[in-house]
């Protein structure tokens, strides 16, 4: 879902403002959003502010920018995940798998920021995470026909569920008083869930979760 009213585009830039970019993502995902300061980044960089101002009118246009296009980097990569016949399960796997190696390292602060100081970007995400559950309704389907997941689950009602819970639990306002990280959480979320509906004897696979990144710890 593209908004026009966005400001411009980081793919619109051009190729010499790629270090400027690099910077401002990797210190707002390290620092957070409220920390982000251009005159900074400036210093740092060794460059004019009018340098960004050039493309920019102020700081928060150029931090919806980057977060517009590194959520719709995730969005493009999830909705590219392949699916598998004979496992249907793997697409559930790969796709939280891709959440996770994108948000999981974040602090409930920069989950805070996201939803109070740019409103526009958290709808993206909200219609993201309805859409995911709403996508693996086929999977979840397939790998109940093959004995993967318990016949008696309702998965009409388990989904609707699981997002109900999602919605409520990956909140900034839940997650900014949990004494839990926001990886400690998804790893309770996807343990509780995944292997509460698989077949006895079987189980979902979470090292993945466990050890893609320490940062999170």
């Amino acid at each position: 879902m593209i908004h026009k009213t966005f400001p411009m585009g980081v793919k619109e830039l051009p190729v010499k403002f790629r270090p400027v970019i690099d910077y401002a993502t990797n210190s707002l995902m390290k620092s957070g959003i409220r920390n982000f300061t251009v005159e900074r980044m400036c210093a740092d960089l060794r460059i004019s502010k009018k340098t960004v101002y050039k493309h920019f009118q102020t700081k928060e246009e150029l931090v919806e920018a980057i977060l517009y296009d590194s959520f719709q980097k995730l969005f493009s990569a999830v909705k590219s995940t392949p699916k598998n016949e004979q496992n249907p399960l793997e697409y559930v796997f790969l796709t939280i798998k891709t959440i996770f190696d994108h948000v999981g390292a974040n602090g409930p602060e920069f989950i805070y920021d996201i939803k109070f100081l740019y409103p526009r970007i958290w709808d993206e995400i909200d219609i993201f995470q309805t859409s995911i559950i709403q996508n693996m309704r086929d999977s979840f389907v397939d790998a109940q026909k093959t004995g993967m997941i318990r016949s008696d689950i309702n998965i009409d009602f388990t989904l609707h569920m699981m997002l109900k819970v999602a919605q409520s639990i990956f909140q900034p306002e839940f997650l900014i008083h949990s004494p839990f990280s926001v990886r400690t959480i998804m790893i309770a979320f996807v343990d509780i869930f995944m292997n509460g509906v698989i077949e006895e004897g079987r189980k979902f696979d979470l090292s993945f979760l466990r050890t893609v990144d320490s940062r999170g710890v």
